[in-house]
């Protein structure tokens, strides 16, 4: 049999791809245990963060958790309708919302600890002891690099907003000078113009009124 042509992306040694065949392979195993809390990894990951620290915004949230924002968004909306969690106005900013999780998040997190525990042994046990260590901790360090360059960008994001804001009151205010400028000239002509009704000069006729008849 031939051998085939030398693959251009050998998933083998990619990372990113190893990595998510270990998180397929934690999740499946969460699912297969947490039938009868009807949670989903991604789901148990979101109480415990909030179980953890009471009041996150969903912004905290999405860097707690690397769950995306328009995924989170919608987790949020069908975990407050099982009961699970309580959003309600943030106390310093009326724009967010702090999360708490309710009591029935509580029972379903408790439910789940065994199952999320088992979920980490189904690749953690594959290892040696001395792996399983370097493996924590180097995720870690990459978790920590990670957020790292999420605050970096999100501090250039900020400054870039700023700075364009800036140009555009700039813009806004040379474009008022202008329309003001532009008036001003127009009642200047207006004003020097010549009253063409004043007494002894022409009518509209083209007449003199003190022309004689």
């Amino acid at each position: 049999m031939a051998d085939g042509p030398d693959p251009l992306f050998p998933l083998s040694s990619s990372a990113a791809h190893m990595l998510l065949r270990a998180l397929q392979l934690a999740d499946d195993r969460f699912a297969l245990l947490a039938k009868t809390s009807g949670l989903t990894l991604r789901q148990f990951v979101v109480l415990a963060a909030v179980q953890a620290q009471p009041g996150l915004s969903q912004a905290d949230l999405v860097r707690a958790t690397s769950i995306d924002r328009s995924t989170l968004a919608d987790m949020m909306h069908r975990m407050e309708r099982r009961g699970l969690i309580i959003r309600s106005q943030a106390d310093d900013d009326g724009r967010a919302n702090a999360v708490r999780i309710a009591p029935a998040g509580t029972t379903a997190l408790q439910a789940s600890l065994t199952h999320a525990k088992a979920a980490d042994a189904a690749i953690l046990d594959l290892l040696s002891t001395a792996k399983q260590k370097a493996l924590i901790s180097t995720l870690n360090r990459i978790s920590r690099k990670a957020d790292e360059l999420a605050e970096r960008q999100a501090r250039a994001e900020r400054k870039a907003h700023r700075r364009r804001m800036r140009q555009e009151a700039k813009l806004r205010a040379q474009a008022e000078g202008g329309k003001k400028d532009k008036r001003k000239r127009k009642r200047t002509a207006t004003s020097r113009r010549p009253d063409r009704k004043a007494k002894g000069g022409p009518t509209e006729e083209g007449v003199s009124p003190n022309a004689e008849r």
